[in-house]
């Protein structure tokens, strides 16, 4: 199985980061395993401009599907390539790390979106399709919080998006109360949590 892991913390070795390799040791403890992690903050990745690209490449499935020359271009090919994708992230300010929420923006080319108009121009459908289908997905949110409301909306809005680009959504693991850096390595329990979704993901 070839496994994409994304990681939208801003550190290495932290808790986000340490519950992903969890999963991912979950996985190749059920099937063989080539996996690799991208750490979104290494990675020049652009803000969106919204600029439509994206609409006008809708009947191609390879090639340039975005106007900006960044390393995103590359990540997009990794991600198709994937038979099963993890994204991690922190919670800052209730929401998802900034790194991560970027990098969703900048995943929309994988949709491929064709408009449908009415007879004055207004788009009224669109005919869509992923080149993300049927793919495994599962995300890690870790938070310092010990109140699992603070990281709902990141769980919802990592769903939401799984759900647009048309993935198989496994599950998640939101890991509470990791208020020192790295003491996710010391929490047998949450440990747990993820190596159990990391085999879910492989069964």
């Amino acid at each position: 199985m070839k496994v994409l892991a994304i990681v939208g913390s801003p550190r290495k070795k932290s808790n986000t980061d340490i519950l992903v390799d969890k999963v991912i040791e979950g996985i190749s403890s059920v099937t063989e395993v080539d996996s690799e992690k991208i750490y979104i903050v290494d990675k020049k990745i652009n803000y969106c401009t919204g600029c439509g690209f994206h609409l006008r490449q809708a009947d191609k499935v390879s090639g340039k599907m975005c106007s900006q020359d960044d390393d995103m271009i590359g990540i997009h090919r990794e991600m198709i390539e994937a038979d099963a994708l993890i994204f991690g992230t922190p919670v800052h300010m209730r929401t998802l790390s900034a790194p991560m929420l970027n990098f969703l923006t900048r995943s929309i080319p994988l949709l491929k979106m064709k408009p449908i108009f009415d007879e004055n121009g207004k788009i009224v459908s669109a005919e869509v399709n992923s080149l993300l289908k049927g793919k495994k997905v599962a995300s890690v949110v870790s938070q310092g919080d010990p109140m699992a409301y603070s990281g709902a909306l990141a769980i919802q809005v990592l769903a939401i998006n799984f759900t647009d680009l048309m993935m198989k959504y496994v599950g998640d693991l939101l890991s509470t109360g990791n208020i020192k850096r790295g003491m996710a390595a010391e929490r047998e329990d949450e440990l747990k949590r993820a190596f159990e979704l990391g085999v879910r993901i492989a069964s």
